[in-house]
């Protein structure tokens, strides 16, 4: 990661050659889920994911800002980076900058399977009605839930309008609806409504939007007898669009 800038590791898009794999424990991947305890680990296994993120040698397939490809271990990065600049472990962090100052009706959890360490890239617990109120310090109602502004306006402005569509759009041959702007800052997408969407790993979901005032929460997909993923996004954004219409 070194010569990484931050902006490319917020907006997944390093360059370096360390994409998610789940079934190949040989990946680089792979041998970073085994650290913290998300993959299988065994006594060959690294231990260490300071250690072994600080010593990653597997090359760029791309130079960095160009391409977005998605990474827990950028995720793990940025979250070891606000454990060296607070001096705090990254829940601890969360839990005194954040958690504490919404009026979180039940604490929230960071699943910490291996030695304390938190697998920041998708481990995170909460009530829904919780998430919902983290949803609204991007809002303008963020007044409901604390008393001061915690996301500030020019942040928000950022995840709006500085994003790079070119990012996603790096290939031509991929079919990136026209609905979609850009991804930013972890944000897995932002749309022309400017609604601002974050995906959890078993489909759950958190929509924010700036502009219209509004936070959607769900869980997660719907399994069919087949084991399909039912996707809930397009039915949240049809019953959205359904109540914009009523108005």
């Amino acid at each position: 990661f070194k010569g990484i800038l931050i902006k490319n590791i917020l907006d997944m898009a390093t360059g370096i050659n360390c994409s998610e794999e789940y079934f190949d424990k040989n990946s680089c991947y792979y041998k970073y889920s085994q650290t913290v305890g998300d993959g299988y680990w065994d006594e060959t296994s690294p231990s260490n994911p300071y250690e072994y993120i600080a010593n990653l040698d597997v090359g760029r397939y791309i130079e960095q800002g160009k391409q977005f490809d998605y990474s827990g271990v950028n995720t793990f990065v940025l979250g070891w980076l606000v454990e060296k600049i607070t001096g705090m472990q990254f829940q601890d962090a969360f839990s005194e900058m954040i958690w504490t100052k919404i009026g979180a009706e039940r604490d929230a959890a960071i699943f910490s399977p291996r030695n304390g360490i938190p697998v920041t890239h998708g481990g995170f617990l909460s009530t829904q009605r919780d998430l919902a109120r983290f949803g609204l310090l991007f809002t303008p109602s963020y007044k409901v839930v604390s008393k001061d502004r915690i996301i500030s306006e020019q942040h928000i402005s950022y995840l709006l309008n500085q994003g790079r569509p070119e990012l996603i759009r790096y290939d031509n041959s991929r079919k990136i609806p026209k609905e979609l702007k850009h991804n930013v800052y972890q944000w897995d997408m932002v749309y022309q409504n400017n609604d601002i969407y974050k995906g959890g790993w078993a489909g759950q979901g958190l929509i924010v939007n700036p502009i219209k005032d509004y936070v959607v929460v769900w869980n997660s997909y719907f399994k069919d007898k087949e084991e399909s993923e039912i996707k809930l996004t397009p039915i949240i954004h049809q019953v959205l669009h359904s109540i914009e219409r009523e108005k």
